[in-house]
């Protein structure tokens, strides 16, 4: 089996973190997997793929792109196309209705908002080429069915982590040694893209009413984005500069996620959240708004606590009751720890080999 992997994106977030611990895990799994990207995009830079064949980033219709991925999959005898996201998707749609290609395609679907309803959607979604779409969680599958006709097609594939890239027996506090803080400070942080879909504005109205109640809880972002400049000005705006940090984009966040006690996910929209996957591993308490798939891992009272989207008074609420309450933090920990078993790269890889033997006719 042969497998053309295809991302469009230049930069470093979920979707290709999940496309390459796919690729790297499938390979374990005896599958050739080969890579198109664009040209010195992060995934090229990241991913253990042994054939990497690139090309030059342009808008969502890439005409080039289609005909290129035509004469891959023949010269090297592709069994399947495998995207990542939606401009790889319409370049494998374009690449079959235009180009003639053959090969089948299967699309991975991990956005939190319905499929468009305009006549080229309904066309790409829902050509012969596409045999399976499979959703990063029920919620995604729930948003995604209504504008696919052949239902057969969709499946629930969570997304998995790397639970052992986080060192638990030696914490290394590199960001209270960064910041200056105390090693008594309660850390109180969210790991995301500065992007709109994450609400971090509702991160901040939240940092606000626990610094009003417990000055000596400090806040990080950890990560980089287009609403960085906005978010700084509001948290100027608020007068949190001092208890309030953006630690810019982390190569390193396998060594801080451990350091933080409470993880703060503010998202508005998010297909399953994996960073919360990683928060469990890390052994951080999780509270979180009830976006998309979140409430699908973070199972309210049990691996975490969920509050409404926006609701930054609950979500303040709730991130001082943990503070105060040790045994229910201790507790949700314990089995979010245990809970997060179920969601590894290997297992995801595992269940998606199955999806493309589904496809190919092949026995399990």
């Amino acid at each position: 089996m042969k497998v053309l992997h295809i991302s469009t994106a230049t930069g470093w977030r979920g979707g290709e973190q999940q496309a390459t611990y796919l690729i790297t895990e499938l390979q374990q799994l005896n599958v050739a997997c080969m890579l198109l990207c664009p040209q010195d995009s992060e995934i090229q830079k990241r991913a253990s793929c042994p054939q990497v064949f690139t090309f030059r980033k342009k808008g969502s219709l890439n005409f080039s792109l289609a005909g290129q991925i035509k004469k891959i999959c023949i010269a090297n005898q592709i069994s399947l196309i495998h995207t990542h996201d939606s401009h790889a998707h319409t370049a494998a749609f374009i690449s079959a209705w235009l180009f003639g290609n053959k090969t089948p395609v299967i699309i991975s679907r991990r956005v939190d908002f319905a499929v468009s309803g305009n006549f080229f959607s309904g066309m790409k979604y829902n050509h012969p080429c596409i045999k399976k779409i499979i959703c990063v969680s029920a919620a995604i599958q729930k948003l995604t069915a209504p504008a696919i006709r052949d239902k057969s097609k969709l499946s629930v594939v969570h997304s998995g982590i790397d639970k052992n890239k986080f060192n638990l027996q030696q914490i290394k506090n590199k960001l209270r040694s960064e910041f200056n803080l105390s090693n008594d400070s309660i850390l109180v942080g969210n790991v995301s893209a500065l992007a709109d879909h994450k609400d971090l504005f509702t991160f901040i109205a939240a940092a606000e009413k626990i610094n009003a109640a417990m000055p000596e809880v400090r806040f990080f972002l950890i990560g980089e984005g287009p609403e960085r400049a906005a978010l700084q000005a509001e948290v100027k705006n608020k007068k949190l500069e001092q208890v309030l940090f953006f630690t810019g984009f982390r190569k390193d966040v396998a060594e801080i996620l451990p350091e933080l006690d409470i993880f703060l996910m503010t998202s508005k929209t998010e297909g399953l959240g994996t960073t919360l996957l990683d928060a469990f591993a890390a052994k951080v308490v999780v509270v979180a708004t009830n976006a998309g798939g979140i409430s699908e891992i973070v199972q309210d009272g049990f691996t975490g606590l969920i509050s409404d989207v926006g609701d930054a008074e609950n979500l303040s609420r709730q991130v001082i009751k943990l503070i105060e309450n040790k045994e229910l933090k201790n507790r949700l920990t314990d089995n979010a720890f245990k809970f997060v078993d179920g969601f590894t790269y290997s297992t995801t890889a595992k269940k998606t080999l199955q999806i493309y033997k589904e496809v190919l006719g092949e026995n399990s």
